[in-house]
């Protein structure tokens, strides 16, 4: 290794020789030289002038309560234009001196969750890492503002926010949001007055088929987060059918020893009920009863059926025949012994 290098100075030095035997090369070496000052007094000429140069140091937030959570945080950096001597803006540069900037959370006030830091307070936030002959010329955010909240959440149900109609040939049965509920984390005052959330305003209007639609809580409220954000909307829908029943008609608070017999003795209900609901419907969820004030003083032989409904999954209900004959019977009773 010794004899290598040995004989790299050599080489060196042979090519020195060399190049200094050839025509016009000590002119050119005192031109490298004069070209050399020019750059260094150009250099120092430069550095002593003012000149605006732009930074974008990175925001840290320090000192934030255990108690409480950050909603939203500080922007990742701030864009600042500085002015100063050449030589001052280059070490700012070099040495890193302006690479980020220390938001102390207990320093400034905080209202309802928002800590916000504008106008001289923010240039003094700012000013705090230069020196006293730097100007701050602009900044790219008049404000600074993070929100945090109670990390204690709550858990509250969440409801739909809008109108939900279907087409007068189709029915909604059911309207559910999963989840159902969500946790919120919000400044402590909020949470203590909050029983519900509720989605962003939604209007499935004149519906004819099934909606899932998923949405994102809370897209106009700032400081307040929702776990999970995202909600789905579901409305089931399903087209109306036909139904015909046939139900017995029966007697309703008549006196004792009396009876009553009609003709016919059943009759049918028609009704409109959803493809969903449609096999579970049955007689059972209807009555024709015919009250003992219908007849006390008809003399036309004929009575009309109102029905008893006991579902509410039916509509449009029709009863035919809408009205009966009717024949009131005596029951003698035997004379006691």
């Amino acid at each position: 290794m010794t004899e290598k290098r040995t004989q790299r100075l050599l080489n060196t030095k042979q090519f020195v020789r060399n190049f200094l035997r050839i025509n016009n090369s000590r002119e050119f070496l005192i031109f490298l030289f004069f070209l050399f000052m020019s750059f260094v007094f150009w250099y120092l000429m430069t550095m002593t002038g003012e000149y605006e140069m732009k930074f974008s140091p990175k925001l840290r937030l320090k000192n934030l309560p255990k108690e409480v959570i950050l909603i939203e945080p500080l922007p990742d950096h701030i864009d600042v234009v500085l002015r100063d001597k050449g030589d001052k803006l280059v070490e700012y540069r070099a040495r890193g001196r302006f690479k980020e900037l220390v938001v102390d959370f207990a320093q400034y006030s905080n209202v309802m969750g928002r800590t916000a830091i504008h106008g001289k307070e923010l240039e003094k936030l700012v000013g705090g890492n230069l020196a006293s002959t730097t100007q701050i010329v602009s900044l790219s955010l008049d404000t600074l503002q993070c929100y945090v909240a109670s990390a204690k959440g709550v858990k509250v149900p969440v409801q739909v926010n809008g109108r939900v109609e279907a087409n007068h040939q189709y029915r909604i049965n059911r309207v559910s949001v999963y989840p159902d509920s969500v946790t919120v984390y919000a400044p402590s005052a909020y949470l203590d007055s909050l029983s519900a959330v509720y989605t962003p305003r939604v209007d499935y209007i004149d519906l004819t088929d099934s909606v899932n639609e998923v949405l994102t809580l809370g897209t106009q409220q700032r400081g307040i987060r929702y776990v999970p954000s995202d909600v789905v909307v579901s409305v089931a829908v399903s087209p109306y059918v036909t139904k015909t029943l046939e139900v017995p008609v029966t007697a309703y608070l008549f006196p004792y020893g009396m009876s009553l017999k009609t003709f016919p003795s059943k009759a049918k209900v028609a009704f409109r009920v959803s493809l969903e609901d449609y096999s579970l419907i049955t007689e059972k969820d209807f009555a024709l009863q015919v009250h003992y004030t219908q007849i006390q003083n008809n003399h036309s032989g004929k009575v009309e059926l109102h029905p008893t409904v006991f579902s509410d999954k039916v509509y449009d209900i029709k009863v035919e025949p809408s009205e009966v004959d009717y024949l009131l019977e005596l029951n003698v009773l035997p004379i006691p012994q």
